[in-house]
């Protein structure tokens, strides 16, 4: 008895973080068969969950807290192993990343050599780095007679259900001072993005038919929640992808209904701004704007925005080309970061609240471009599955790519290893390259023979 009280006293002795490293492994133990067979089950329930806790992928320390590299690092250890298992199978596609994708991502780790915080950006690197082996699984599931909607959707619902249950339990908790709604994230912003992102997947699942019964009221409750978290930039997005979607399906329709309602749409609005344009003497933009920013209860310099990227702009003027090295300038209040988040009178910020100036601020004007060569291949390959085959994939990869560009414009998600629309990009990426490199016999049965093996049933 005193000997097993003196292995208690020596393992309270060791910390918290030791007895949560126990406990993890245990549960790891138990649920490694499992977890390998169907990562479709648990993947990305566990991945939005640990990006929208506020200590799993919004804390401020960026990539450096001990609970984000044991989260993550655990769900990286259980891809590789899956990863691993499925190419011991001789029917097993191995999954193929874009060059332009690759040379970025190389790139980035030559950037942490001039980095004023190397082990800061390289935690940032290898939590990048891994994304890769989320994409890997992610487009295996996805190409084995699954669109990626289906493997997101039902983890999505849930968290959005999450969230309406801790406004409902706990105002208190889950709206800000401003009445916006965060539920159980560090901020609304976050909750918003979040909202978009559910409201495209549900609208895309409306317009390809898929169970319309449930869909349709999963598409109003995420518009309601997401006009309730009073973000304007995610609400902008998904607007704006919802009705390139909508131009796109309207012109190419067979239907000549569909033509016709793009076609008054396009001549509603080119009359309207003419006639406004002739009674006030000027475009309609400044008006459109001010409408915007009333209805979104914001101010003209976005919540302090503005003057931010002034001082943005003046510190990129060090280091234009090759940036301050990825992951090497949001480190808390050292360095010269600090010194920037001291001329503010809000925050401190962890990011430049624009993922453009946080690119070039970091890896420079030769880092946007390479990023930029990425997307825009990305934009090609998008287009490519423009066809009635794949008309469904094309409608969701498409309002994600065109939802992050514009929130990207007033929120920081390129490259950041533990963003949602970062994971959710990259997951695309891969996704649709090799969709698009499929030979034309695979495409619509990807494994062939009668039955697949046990270790591709999944993945």
């Amino acid at each position: 008895m005193p000997s097993l009280q003196l292995v208690f006293q020596i393992v309270a002795g060791l910390g918290p973080y030791f007895l949560i490293a126990i406990l993890l492994a245990a549960l790891v133990g138990i649920f490694l068969p499992w977890g390998v067979e169907n990562p479709r089950k648990w993947l990305f329930l566990y991945i939005i969950g640990l990006a929208l806790l506020p200590f799993g992928g919004n804390d401020p320390s960026g990539g450096g807290s001990l609970y984000k590299q044991i989260t993550w690092g655990l769900l990286y250890v259980l891809c590789t192993v899956m990863i691993a298992r499925s190419r011991k199978d001789s029917e097993s596609r191995d999954t193929k990343f874009p060059i332009e994708l690759l040379i970025l991502y190389a790139f980035l780790l030559a950037t942490i050599i001039w980095s004023e915080y190397k082990v800061s950006s390289f935690k940032r690197y290898l939590l990048l780095v891994g994304l890769l082996l989320i994409a890997t699984i992610s487009s295996r599931i996805s190409l084995h007679s699954r669109s990626f909607a289906s493997i997101i959707d039902k983890p999505l619902a849930f968290f959005m259900f999450c969230g309406v249950a801790v406004a409902a339990i706990s105002p208190r908790i889950a709206f800000d001072s401003d009445g916006a709604l965060q539920a159980f994230t560090s901020h609304k912003n976050t909750w918003g993005q979040f909202m978009c992102l559910c409201s495209i997947v549900f609208f895309n699942n409306v317009l390809a038919r898929n169970n319309r019964t449930l869909n349709i009221p999963l598409l109003a409750a995420s518009l309601i929640v997401l006009y309730l978290s009073k973000s304007a930039t995610s609400m902008l997005a998904f607007s704006f992808s919802s009705c390139c979607l909508l131009l796109i399906h309207g012109l190419s329709s067979k239907n000549m209904a569909g033509k016709l309602a793009v076609l008054i749409v396009v001549l509603t609005s080119s009359v309207a701004t003419l006639v406004y344009s002739i009674a006030h003497g000027n475009l309609p933009f400044d008006a459109l704007t001010e409408m915007v920013f009333k209805v979104t209860d914001k101010s003209t310099t976005l919540t302090g925005r503005t003057f931010l990227w002034q001082l943005m702009a003046a510190e990129i003027k060090y280091h234009p080309w090759l940036g301050t090295g990825f992951g090497g300038f949001w480190v808390g209040l050292e360095g010269a970061a600090g010194v920037l988040v001291r001329r503010l009178d809000w925050g401190p910020p962890t990011q430049a609240h624009s993922g453009y100036i946080d690119v070039v601020n970091e890896v420079g004007f030769a880092g946007l471009a390479m990023l930029c060569i990425v997307l825009l291949s990305h934009f090609y390959r998008i287009f490519a599955l423009y066809n009635a085959e794949n008309r469904q994939h094309f409608s969701l990869h498409f309002s994600i790519f065109t939802s992050f560009l514009i929130i990207n414009y007033a929120e920081s998600s390129f490259i950041q290893g533990t963003n949602i629309w970062w994971i959710i990009v990259t997951c695309s990426i891969v996704e649709v390259y090799n969709r698009t490199q499929e030979p034309q016999s695979n495409k619509t049965n990807p494994i062939k023979g009668k039955k697949a093996s046990k270790s591709l049933e999944y993945i």
